[in-house]
């Protein structure tokens, strides 16, 4: 037999060779390239996803808080507002006499404000709005109610209404500090008024007063830097405690429009659309449009044309809060009769929310059962 060395048994046991190490490394680098790549995707779908998914709440939630106002839209609590004038608002109230609620003694010569109202752009009382965007006002009073005067808010606005035939006024309309010092001073309470029992003076609830601005600012936080930015934000301006304030919103808010639905016939149901009451174009009121009803309507009166606003189609264009790499926005959006936004070539992802609100308190008084 022939003698074996001390190496003979590891013949079959060798190591890689360069080219199979090679070839391992290489295999390797193509997996390692695909997980990442893998990775890469599902985190830019994850990103996509949440700004879509963030856009989709905003407009959303944009449409949920127009929809909620303007429903409530000429609430008055107790009182039937179809008897009564109506007058525009002050746009940024900063008094009671902006509100536009004015009682008088005499059958019909008490004043309140139109329920719905609206202008091209923006006055400069609304701080970094954008130029030429709709802005809209919701006046109306709260659902919730205060049952004394010395549980109201001294600065507020508040309307008081008579439940009472005996009472001089139909409703009172007056701060509560204003109220308050005329009781002390013995100089006339501003708020007398009784329930429809009429056992006694000053029982009528009260209710607060708001006038809600609509509008869209360039900004969510404008001032001052570094914090400020370029976010397009619907915000609200309201009168509270005797000063207006600006509230934002809903961020990513681009444009808003609003189409008016006008009662020609007195049924509480709308017969046509306008983009502006005010001054209604002649495109949209023509009898091959809008068919006139047996007693023809005058559309020159700018003031019964608001009165007579019954629904509103609300048109919100949100876009996502950061820009998509690779895309390219060339599309038109459709923002009712008066608007549409085409081919903004930015890198925003954008989507139209509309809807159509009724005002409850205009058109159910004007039904006929």
């Amino acid at each position: 037999m022939s003698a074996r060395g001390p190496w003979s048994g590891l013949r079959g046991s060798r190591g890689f060779t360069l080219v199979e190490l090679m070839v391992g490394l290489t295999i390797g680098m193509f997996l390692m390239i695909g997980l990442i790549s893998l990775i890469v995707s599902t985190t830019t779908s994850r990103s996509e996803l949440d700004k879509s998914t963030r856009q989709i709440e905003n407009g959303r939630y944009a449409l949920q808080l127009l929809r909620q106002d303007i429903q409530l839209a000429g609430f008055t609590g107790e009182m039937s507002t179809t008897s009564y004038a109506a007058q525009t608002p002050v746009i940024c109230a900063t008094s009671t006499a902006d509100l536009k609620y004015s009682p008088s003694t005499s059958p019909g010569g008490s004043t309140v404000p139109m329920p719905i109202y609206g202008v091209a752009t923006a006055p400069s009382c609304l701080l970094n709005a954008v130029a030429n965007r709709p802005v809209l006002v919701v006046s109306r009073v709260d659902t919730t109610l205060v049952a004394t005067l010395a549980a109201a808010t001294a600065s507020e606005t508040y309307l008081q209404v008579s439940g009472c035939s005996n009472d001089t006024y139909p409703f009172a309309v007056s701060t509560a500090t204003a109220a308050a010092a005329a009781a002390s001073a013995a100089s006339g309470v501003t708020f007398t008024l009784m329930k429809k029992d009429c056992t006694a003076a000053n029982t009528a609830p009260l209710r607060k007063v708001i006038q809600h601005v609509y509008y869209l600012s360039s900004c969510n936080v404008c001032a001052p830097a570094p914090g400020a930015d370029t976010t397009p934000t619907l915000k609200m301006a309201e009168l509270v405690n005797g000063a207006t304030v600006i509230t934002p919103l809903v961020e990513g808010i681009e444009y808003m429009t609003f189409d008016y639905g006008i009662d020609m016939d007195g049924d509480g149901a709308p017969d046509c659309y306008v983009s502006n009451p005010a001054s209604p174009p002649a495109s949209e009121t023509a009898v091959t449009v809008c068919p006139q009803p047996a007693t023809p309507y005058d559309w020159t009166n700018a003031t019964a044309n608001w009165t007579n606003v019954m629904s509103v189609r609300v048109h919100v264009l949100a876009r996502s809060d950061s820009p998509t790499a690779g895309w390219s926005d060339s599309r038109t959006y459709d923002l009712g009769l008066a608007a549409s936004a085409s081919a903004l070539g930015d890198k925003y992802k954008r989507h139209v929310y509309s809807s159509v609100v009724r005002l409850y308190n205009g058109s159910g008084q004007r039904e006929t059962p």
